[in-house]
């Protein structure tokens, strides 16, 4: 595995390579799933180098920085995310040249006030109405979502593969737990189904409160590494609502004022119901998902101490019963 380049590597290679960057310097500001370095020229201007962490046990999950780049490239002038200025290929690892972004992160304004959710409500509107298609960007076709199918599979590829990974006692306890709640949200949104329209729109699968930013009174998004092409509208806006609060456990007010902001924005027929039957598929792929990266992690810790998974599993659990 290669492992994550110095900024003494990367400072050379922009130095080299780069006219306008002889004289910078770089510095590693981040180093998590994806790897940032901070370019700071003489002058004082700053841009940001962002590459996937070659160390990561995620690495896989990400869009490549090619399509990243092109990406954020064809959403230039929204507002929506950083400006970009090149991919490159030739250091160790790939990355994109792009802004550096000083803004306030959503999880730093928590407990989020209307007008933050209103404005991130309105973002996303605008977000999923950018015609980036896999017409247009032929990458797109292998992040096509239709309908819940293929949620409901990844449920019970994750189950299989974390009892395969880490067959421990908790673990096993907790997918029979976790199973008859996944059987049921399976049953129900294949009933809802017809719901969902016939068009396709853009998505960012990334946008939770982690990645959402308040710049100069408006919402961006930063981390552009997970997208997809979907028929159902509410995706991306309930992303973002499951990570509004600890443990995904989304307030009436808060799922509110994003579904009624969105539709000023961008009215869609039925779309209250369909964002209710999302917010059921999203809880119980994150329940799923504690469960899952616990055993990927290979964490020691009993699966109740490592993870969340207790109030999550309670909360899917409560929202099921009214079904």
């Amino acid at each position: 595995m290669k492992g994550i380049p110095t900024a003494d590597q990367v400072r050379a290679h922009i130095r080299a390579h780069y006219a306008d960057f002889r004289d910078a310097d770089v510095e590693l500001f981040d180093a998590h799933n994806h790897v940032i370095y901070r370019v700071i020229l003489p002058g004082g201007r700053t841009y940001a180098i962002r590459m996937i962490n070659p160390e990561s046990y995620r690495r896989g999950e990400w869009i490549s920085v090619a399509e990243e780049h092109d990406i954020l490239a064809a959403i230039a002038g929204t507002g929506l995310g950083p400006k970009t200025y090149g991919c490159d290929d030739r250091l160790v690892e790939p990355f994109i040249l792009q802004e550096f972004v000083t803004a306030t992160c959503y999880n730093d304004l928590k407990p989020l006030s209307d007008e933050h959710l209103a404005s991130a409500a309105r973002a996303i509107a605008l977000l999923n109405e950018e015609p980036i298609s896999p017409d247009r960007f032929p990458f797109m076709r292998q992040y096509i979502h239709k309908g819940y199918a293929r949620a409901s599979a990844a449920w019970y590829f994750r189950l299989a593969d974390s009892i395969r990974r880490l067959p421990r006692r908790d673990v096993l306890r907790w997918t029979a737990r976790i199973l008859p709640l996944a059987r049921k949200a399976s049953r129900l949104l294949a009933k809802a189904e017809y719901l969902l329209p016939s068009e396709f729109s853009f998505h960012f699968d990334g946008a939770h409160t982690g990645n959402t930013y308040w710049r100069d009174g408006k919402t961006m998004f930063l981390d552009w590494q997970k997208v997809s092409w979907r028929n159902d509208p509410s995706f991306t806006l309930v992303r973002f609502a499951t990570s509004t609060a600890e443990q995904g456990i989304v307030s009436e007010r808060v799922f509110e004022t994003l579904v009624n902001t969105y539709q000023q924005v961008r009215p869609v027929p039925e779309f209250d119901e369909i964002a209710v039957f999302r917010l059921m598929e999203r809880q119980v792929a994150d329940l799923v998902f504690v469960l899952w990266d616990h055993t990927r992690r290979r964490d020691a810790q009993p699966v109740e101490e490592g993870t969340s998974i207790v109030p999550r599993y309670r909360e899917v659990r409560r929202a099921l019963q009214r079904y």
